[in-house]
């Protein structure tokens, strides 16, 4: 168990109540990509499972993904059906959506769960809270990328497996319930910020050339138009200045994303046909 720099009683409750548990107290928040790192890095086996602390979990849910992940060598991660706590008849995420226009999209994100989603069917990506990975995709493109701090480091982690050749499954029969946004209410303009930055960096990160040029003006034209209608019709608005803040941050970190980008294509082992097909949909 990793605590990310808790101020409230988290390790001594652990450690009293779960003796048998391993805790990483960080002395700070630093971030969900670095807690969830070292926390991969003190495990050896051949599959790692995530967990958010805000997640209940069915019985099944290691069992049915570590089932699908044995029985797919060709993918890098498993997600489950996550459901809302709160309203348990509605879906939280199925998995990741990456659309043409570089935006990202949670599939089944608020619909009701009328039995519509009960075919393993192959993702763009499976969102981190409550997933399980094979050790050897993380060996070939490496851990969470831990300048996205939070926001989008799973979507660039299933970029990047993409792009190497892995691919990501969502399994119905493992389910999971998730607080939605419980942990992150007291920080929700941070979150903003990091939310607008983390959304430009994965594109500059791992859209491939071809992909870049082709999609250009339709990716431009998506982020002009939701940075207007932010600033525009929202300008006084606190968090409208975190957006603002994220959009010009990106900028600042353009040298190290093309000095990552470089690595990442060389390594690229994915047709441009085969990523073109994925986008626009929630299955592949």
């Amino acid at each position: 168990v990793v605590d990310n720099g808790s101020q409230d009683s988290s390790v001594d409750l652990l450690q009293k109540c779960y003796k048998e548990a391993k805790v990483i107290a960080l002395d700070k928040n630093y971030g969900f990509a670095s807690a969830v790192n070292r926390g991969i890095e003190a495990t050896k086996g051949e599959f790692v499972g995530l967990l958010n602390n805000d997640i209940e979990l069915d019985p099944k849910w290691l069992e049915e993904l570590h089932r699908a992940l044995v029985g797919h060598p060709e993918v890098g991660a498993c997600g489950p059906k996550l459901m809302r706590y709160r309203e348990r008849e509605r879906i939280n995420v199925l998995g990741i959506r990456l659309n043409s226009n570089g935006e990202v999209e949670i599939i089944g994100a608020g619909e009701v769960d009328q039995g519509q989603y009960e075919e393993e069917r192959y993702v763009f990506g499976v969102n981190a809270g409550a997933s399980l990975y094979r050790r050897k995709m993380f060996e070939d493109i490496g851990l969470f990328d831990e300048g996205f701090f939070a926001s989008f480091e799973d979507v660039d982690l299933s970029f990047r497996a993409q792009l190497a050749g892995y691919k990501a499954l969502y399994v119905p029969t493992a389910i999971g319930y998730h607080m939605v946004g419980e942990t992150v209410k007291r920080r929700r303009y941070f979150s903003t910020y990091l939310n607008n930055r983390n959304k430009i960096l994965f594109l500059w990160k791992n859209l491939p050339g071809e992909m870049l040029k082709k999609y250009f003006w339709k990716i431009s034209w998506s982020k002009l138009g939701l940075f207007s209608k932010r600033v525009f019709f929202n300008f006084y608005k606190l968090r409208t200045l975190y957006f603002i803040r994220g959009t010009v941050a990106a900028f600042f970190h353009l040298p190290d994303i093309l000095r990552q980008r470089a690595k990442i294509q060389a390594m690229r082992r994915a047709s441009i046909a085969y990523l073109e097909s994925m986008m626009d949909k929630d299955f592949l």
